[in-house]
């Protein structure tokens, strides 16, 4: 199970939204009076709670100033077991109370939980676990719904292989199974730079293996599989640029 946050962060507060998070789930944990000494684990990890996958903030968006990370979890048990006992920490409540100073980091947050799509597993090509940088895209898609299968079908067997033919990394592809407007896929991506991105989709306007694709689908449906997007390019975060494949093995 996945854990997807994005943080729509307050006009000016970013660099102390960055700062909070790096010190929780990166940065070791520090001594605490009469508790555990100082570690090189972060404070999540003492915790329990797993480091992220990736960071990013967004570049471009139709919510921005933004802030996201993914996280990865065994189960939901253990999400719910473990992050309370994280919210009760004291370095936790005084370092947030600091960089808070009387206004909020974020105006809002978002929280969906996600589990990994079969057109991920079709598409993915399992490359060695190394940082992945460069520009991120987030595509959040909206599927025609009771159609599910069958787009993560045509996503994972004709789009997400044009794109990685076009010069994208598929970072992974997720189906939202809670969140808001479901059914909805996340997919990630990652371009060498935006040059590269933006030539990517033009081509693919134009490739008359996705424009038959597309065709199919309206001559059965009366519309594509995947209708509208949002769509946010991304900076990956240098201390949580993620891996390829999330880090994560067949």
């Amino acid at each position: 199970m996945y854990e997807f946050r994005f943080y729509s962060v307050a006009h000016g507060r970013m660099a102390s939204e960055l700062a909070l998070v790096y010190d929780m789930a990166i940065a070791g944990a520090p001594d605490v009076p009469g508790g555990p000494p100082v570690h090189t684990e972060s404070l999540w990890e003492r915790y329990g709670v797993p480091k992220p996958i990736g960071s990013w903030t967004a570049l471009s968006g139709r919510r921005t100033p933004a802030f996201l990370y993914i996280m990865k979890w065994d189960s939901l048990t253990q999400r719910d077991e473990r992050f309370p006992r994280f919210w009760t920490d004291p370095f936790w409540r005084a370092r947030r109370a600091e960089l808070t100073d009387g206004m909020p980091l974020v105006d809002s947050i978002e929280n969906w939980l996600l589990d990994p799509s079969p057109a991920w597993a079709t598409a993915r090509v399992d490359e060695a676990s190394q940082p992945v940088g460069g520009v991120h895209e987030m595509r959040i898609q909206h599927v025609l719904n009771g159609s599910q299968a069958h787009a993560a079908d045509v996503l994972g067997e004709v789009d997400l292989p044009a794109l990685q033919v076009l010069g994208a990394r598929l970072l992974g592809v997720f189906e939202v199974v809670i969140g808001p407007e479901r059914p909805m896929f996340v997919t990630m991506l990652a371009w060498p730079d935006l040059e590269t991105q933006h030539r990517a989709w033009s081509e693919m306007d134009r490739d008359p293996k996705i424009a038959a694709q597309r065709q199919k689908e309206f001559a059965r449906y009366g519309r594509g599989l995947i209708g509208t997007l949002d769509q946010y390019l991304l900076e990956p975060m240098p201390w949580n640029t993620p891996l390829a494949n999330f880090g994560v093995s067949r």
